[in-house]
């Protein structure tokens, strides 16, 4: 009975691994305050392509936005304080990359802008409590023996596979001249298990999420503004 067990594990282990999830969404997630008395709207999402907390403004008139204000992307909070200077620096290096994705991506379809004026959004976006993986030991319990089926036990206990990374988002978006507020969010996601560029970096997997996020938001908008075709980011994706 009891090898009969280890392998429906082994064949678990096996199906979930199998996968080869880049990042997949977090159970849950805190917002830190970035957002101030707009958390106080937000309403757990209801399907994996929204955040994990968000709140919309019904009465919005996407269309009739065309251009966007994108201040910069900020680092909000540090969850690991013992990282060198190095580290912060490699960190801060991966938040600007990701403001100039987000720049390039918005360009296509909206007219980026420093002043406010009618038809014009205004993004903010703080990234929080950014962690690194810990790529020799995502490594080593990926090939070793029966890594599989610990990581799966683990991964089901705790929502995170072993040693992976770990980012979260928040963000609010208002129209430029009245200030209100038209949409927000908070979002958490973890490294997947698969074997790749991300696995032997320790920042590897935060910027797997990264590249999501921003893939992910030009989608949105995308749909909101009904500017198809809009592409759904979807490679290596595990939604919950």
């Amino acid at each position: 009975m009891r090898v009969r067990l280890v392998s429906l594990s082994i064949a678990a282990a096996a199906l979930f691994l199998g996968a080869c999830t880049t990042t997949r969404q977090a159970r849950s997630v805190t917002p830190s305050g970035f957002l101030g008395e707009s958390s106080a709207l937000l309403e757990r999402g209801k399907s994996g392509d929204e955040a994990l907390l968000v709140y919309r403004n019904k009465s919005t008139a996407w269309r009739s936005y065309d251009k966007i204000i994108l201040k910069p992307v900020t680092i909000w909070k540090i969850a690991d304080s013992t990282l060198t200077p190095e580290q912060l620096a490699d960190y801060q290096t991966l938040v600007d990359s990701f403001n100039a994705t987000l720049l390039e991506k918005l360009s296509r379809t909206y007219q980026l802008t420093p002043t406010a004026a009618p038809g014009t959004l205004r993004i903010e976006a703080a990234i929080v409590n950014a962690a690194q993986a810990i790529a020799p030991l995502k490594v080593a319990k990926t090939i070793a023996p029966y890594g599989g089926v610990a990581d799966f036990l683990w991964t089901f206990a705790t929502g995170k596979p072993a040693f992976s990374g770990e980012v979260s988002i928040e963000y609010m978006i208002r129209d430029s001249q009245s200030d209100e507020l038209l949409a927000a969010g908070v979002d958490k996601r973890v490294g997947g298990n698969q074997l790749g560029k991300a696995t032997f970096s320790n920042w590897g997997d935060v910027r797997n999420i990264l590249t999501y996020w921003s893939d992910t938001m030009v989608y949105s908008l995308c749909v909101d503004r009904a500017a198809g075709p809009c592409e759904k980011p979807r490679a290596g994706i595990l939604e919950r």
